[in-house]
């Protein structure tokens, strides 16, 4: 259910749609536990003992120049939450990035040491002339980039694509 209320170009608002717009934002508040509309102090990640143990995150990497907030994404992710499963479907002209040794190539080295699961599509290397022998990561290369994300979901990941 959207929490917007549409107005009109005549900016003033029946009794009616006062109260509809009022209790649209009332329900929006408590959907994100502000109280009365008092904000309260909150830090942007839960810490990481809320964390469930289920918790799982498929990254979605299609486009080379969306990296940097893919790399961002799973730099956090490991930072705050450690024990959380991460996955990296890689595919479109985003494979062109993995070619050489970079910062980008060099974080995902990290990431994948402490856990990170990187896949590759093989079907986007062919498209780009890539040899598998020519990505210096390791990398699941078995799994086509819509089918990884699919076995992913039903693996229970939640999907972003940054």
């Amino acid at each position: 259910m959207p929490l917007r209320h549409e107005v009109s170009n005549d900016t003033r608002l029946s009794r009616r749609g006062a109260l509809t717009l009022a209790a649209t934002a009332a329900a929006g508040a408590a959907a994100f536990g502000v109280d009365r509309g008092l904000a309260q102090e909150q830090s942007a990640t839960p810490a990481a003992d809320t964390v469930p143990p289920d918790f799982k995150v498929v990254l979605h990497a299609a486009e080379a120049d969306h990296w940097l907030y893919v790399q961002s994404n799973f730099d956090n992710l490991q930072h705050e939450w450690p024990e959380a499963r991460l996955r990296v479907v890689v595919d479109g002209n985003a494979v062109n990035s993995l070619l050489d040794h970079s910062d980008l190539t060099t974080a995902l080295e990290t990431a994948i040491a402490g856990g990170l699961e990187l896949y590759i599509c093989p079907n986007a290397l062919h498209e780009h002339g890539i040899a598998e022998a020519e990505i210096p990561l390791a990398a699941n290369f078995s799994l086509g980039g819509v089918v990884a994300l699919v076995l992913a979901h039903q693996d229970g990941y939640v999907y972003v694509k940054p």
